[in-house]
């Protein structure tokens, strides 16, 4: 199952690969153009009511509406907690890109949105949100609505990309990008998922069971961990606040380095104090100066993180 899948994630960046070759030598834009100018030619109010509706539910709005609905839905605390991974990773991916190949939207998506247009974000969720959501959908037992809620979910992958077309806000190589890329991206989530909540022993390799233990340590380390836990919390609101104000390619990286300079040695030092506990629990010097310096070390990487932080995000508002 999970070669299969890593074959798929393999073809998957390979289609998208010769896709964003094509639009960075705009080899397609004659394409592209003529079938945006039939959509526009063909729309009716009530296409484009249908169509606004179907791209509510990809926008980051739309999914902050059905997560909340999902957190009670759910009935595992797993796969609330990588859905929410899932949205998480997916913003940053899609800011990240489209900051790297900074494609201008079609003339209607210019006058409408404000930043750039490939791949399609609204796709790329379509893919990776409502693609993992059928995924455990299919995955789950038998029930009644289970071929109704299958069907929704479908709908809604097909037709998500679709509206972006319609509307006129993406050129069709966008949301090509934006499938292949997300498909990627989803079936990278299925291996991670079935690699750490699913008890499936059959095809574990080693490499697949070192990603397990550092996926638990990490998981295990912000539930048991306040401080690393804050620090997640505030990762979390860095990358929503970063999504909503748009920040550009090298502001995203510096953000990147700086979360995985403060939860590494986060992590670091909960290991160095476990590692003390273990070996003594008598009062010591050294023991006590291995675990002072852990701490400062990550709390000069916090100060300093915060205060690039502010530097980064502040001229964002004033």
């Amino acid at each position: 199952m999970k070669s299969r899948l890593k074959n798929y994630i393999i073809i998957s960046l390979f289609a998208f690969i010769l896709i964003a070759t094509a639009v960075l030598f705009k080899a397609t834009m004659k394409e592209d153009l003529l079938l945006y100018y039939l959509l526009i030619s063909i729309k009716n109010n009530i296409l484009l009511s249908v169509a606004t509706l179907l791209s509510f539910l990809g926008s980051i709005k739309g999914l902050i509406v059905v997560s909340f609905f999902l957190v009670f839905i759910l009935k595992s605390n797993k796969q609330r907690i990588f859905l929410f991974l899932d949205l998480i990773g997916s913003g940053l991916i899609i800011n990240i890109t489209k900051n790297i190949f900074l494609r201008e939207r079609p003339i209607i998506g210019q006058n409408l949105l404000a930043d750039y247009s490939f791949p399609s974000g609204h796709t790329f969720i379509a893919i990776t949100f409502y693609g993992f959501l059928l995924y455990l959908v299919m995955k789950g037992k038998q029930s009644n609505y289970k071929k109704l809620k299958e069907g929704v979910l479908l709908f809604l992958i097909i037709t998500i990309p679709l509206s972006r077309l319609i509307l006129g806000v993406h050129y069709l190589t966008d949301v090509l990008g934006g499938i292949t890329l997300g498909l990627a991206y989803l079936f990278f989530l299925i291996i991670m998922y079935e690699s750490n909540f699913l008890k499936d022993k059959e095809d574990e390799t080693k490499l697949t069971f070192s990603f397990k233990y550092a996926f638990e340590g990490i998981i295990t380390t912000i539930k048991e961990e306040r401080n690393m836990f804050i620090h997640f919390l505030i990762a979390i609101i860095v990358v929503i606040t970063g999504i909503y104000v748009r920040l550009s390619l090298n502001e995203w990286l510096i953000c990147l380095l700086l979360f995985a300079l403060v939860f590494s040695l986060e992590l670091i030092n909960t290991a160095i104090e476990n590692t003390v506990d273990l070996v003594t629990t008598k009062k010591n010097k050294k023991a006590k100066l291995a675990k002072d310096a852990a701490a400062g070390a990550v709390l000069i990487a916090a100060i300093f993180a915060s205060i690039i932080g502010i530097i980064i995000f502040l001229p964002k508002f004033f």
